[in-house]
């Protein structure tokens, strides 16, 4: 079979930390302090409410859930990408994804459920030097479903970490967001030109059963 296997299908719910979408989290403190920097946070917390129906359709089908976080230490030693050029300094002030604090923590409305996979990674990707390859296909899955923050950025190189590890990958294009809504339009054409979008409103008893391929 080439396409999805929805029945062997895992959730992959990408960054959705405090820092990323909380209205209090980093992101937000800094839309706010420099509004030149375009970051739509209506834009990024609206994926929240999508994410939640992925998630509850996904456990509602006896399906994986599984979070991914970015999270690294106060002085960004294990900080698997360019820190110093998106303006963050270790030991700041006000940390951003650090270890140990409320703005690294996944937000309430997601936090895994007992049992479930939490991931940590150093990078943009999920798959990068991390244990999902093995959680997953311990798990018997074959095709992820991704959703979360930020499209061209974490989602998206967890996506070709997927394919690069022979995994079928969905992207919920109401599920995932950018710090502003023109990436994400170019990103959902590069990844299914002409069908990328899957509409989170879906039948809870069967997840992503309209979906579209990324890859």
């Amino acid at each position: 079979m080439l396409g999805p296997e929805i029945d062997k299908s895992a959730l992959l719910i990408v960054d959705m930390q405090n820092d990323f979408v909380h209205p209090e989290g980093g992101f937000a403190h800094h839309a706010r302090e420099t509004p030149e920097a375009g970051i739509d946070m209506p834009f990024l917390m609206g994926t929240i409410p999508a994410v939640q129906r992925l998630a509850e359709a996904f456990r509602t089908a006896g399906r994986p859930v599984v979070s991914i976080a970015h999270i690294v230490k106060p002085d960004y030693s294990d900080a698997q990408f360019p820190y110093w050029r998106i303006g963050l300094h270790p030991n700041a002030s006000r940390p951003f994804i650090v270890e140990g604090t409320w703005g690294a923590q996944i937000i309430d409305a997601l936090q895994p459920r007992a049992g479930e996979h939490l991931v940590i990674k150093k990078g943009f990707g999920g798959f990068a030097n991390t244990p999902l390859d093995t959680i997953l296909r311990t798990m018997g899955v074959t095709t992820c479903v991704v959703a979360g923050v930020t499209t061209c950025v974490c989602a998206s190189t967890t996506i070709r970490g997927g394919v690069e590890h022979n995994y079928r990958v969905i992207l919920v294009k109401d599920a995932v967001a950018e710090i502003n809504r023109v990436c994400p339009t170019f990103y959902t054409w590069r990844f299914s030109p002409g069908c990328a979008a899957h509409d989170a409103n879906h039948d809870s008893r069967t997840p992503c059963c309209n979906a579209h391929p990324a890859f």
